[in-house]
Order: structure tokens, then C-alpha cells, then sequence
């Protein structure tokens, strides 16, 4: 019983600084803030090679026809995912999710509405390349440098 005594004191004496301390506190907004997708991507067994090879004749090309800036692309060596892929959220960041569609995807659909010759098999080029994909993760982060 004596020790809970102890105890309390120290206890309240921590609560007391903290609540005061936070009545200083004041809002702070990020300087620039650069916001990311980031996707990790597990390819199905076998499938790697053929998923590599249309984002390079695919993907790739739409990204640079539309002026869009490419992601940054790491190929993993080890744990559950092969790939992580960063891309920008582009000029308006954060509130690029407040769109179903935003200005960017559309040049890029666009373009690969071009390269692929139609709308119609720019969605089945698509659909294919998600057959390649057992599973993503898709997470929003924040740049720290830039």
C-alpha cells in the first residue's frame, strides 16, 4: 500500500508537466510537403519477366508521352514483395485523393489509349497486367528530402 503512495505522486507530477507543456503547443504545417504513393507489388509465380516487359513497352512510354514524371522503382532481393514502386502525387499533393480520376491518370489512359490504339485495349492491357499481380499494398507517405 505504501508503495502505490509513492507511486501516484511521480505519476501526477509527469501528467501535470505534459498538460502544460501542451497548452504551448501550436500548429505547425509541413514547408512543402512532397506527398508519395508507394506500392509494394508481389508478382505471381512465374510472371515477374511479362509484367517488367509492359511496363516498359507500356507504362514507361505513357509516362514519358504524357509529361508525367516517372516513379522510382525498386526491384527487391529479399522478404515478401518484388517490387516497390514511389510516385509523386503530383502539383496538387495530398489533395490529388480528393479525385476519382486525377488530370495526370487521364494524360496517362490517354496516351496509353494511343499507344495501344484504342481506349478499349488500353484497359485490357490493363486488365492483363493485374493477371500478373498476386497482390499490392498500396500506402501514402511523406517525402522527408528532396
Amino acid at each position: 500500500m505504501k508503495s502505490a503512495k509513492f507511486l501516484v505522486l511521480p505519476v501526477l507530477c509527469f501528467l501535470c508537466v505534459n498538460l502544460c507543456s501542451a497548452q504551448d503547443m501550436k500548429a505547425k504545417k509541413h514547408d512543402n510537403p512532397v506527398w508519395m504513393y508507394v506500392t509494394f507489388v508481389k508478382f505471381k509465380p512465374g510472371m515477374k519477366t511479362p509484367a517488367v516487359k509492359m511496363v516498359d513497352d507500356y507504362f514507361v512510354k505513357a509516362d514519358k508521352n504524357a509529361g508525367i514524371k516517372a516513379p522510382i522503382v525498386y526491384d527487391f532481393n529479399t522478404g515478401e514483395y518484388d517490387y516497390i514502386v514511389a510516385w509523386e502525387m503530383g502539383e496538387e499533393g495530398i489533395s490529388t485523393l480528393d479525385y476519382e480520376l486525377t488530370p495526370d491518370d487521364a494524360k496517362w489512359f490517354t496516351e496509353m489509349g494511343k499507344i495501344t490504339g484504342s481506349m478499349e485495349n488500353a484497359e485490357a492491357k490493363m486488365q492483363e497486367f493485374y493477371t500478373y499481380v498476386e497482390k499490392w499494398q498500396t500506402e501514402i507517405a511523406r517525402k522527408i528530402s528532396q
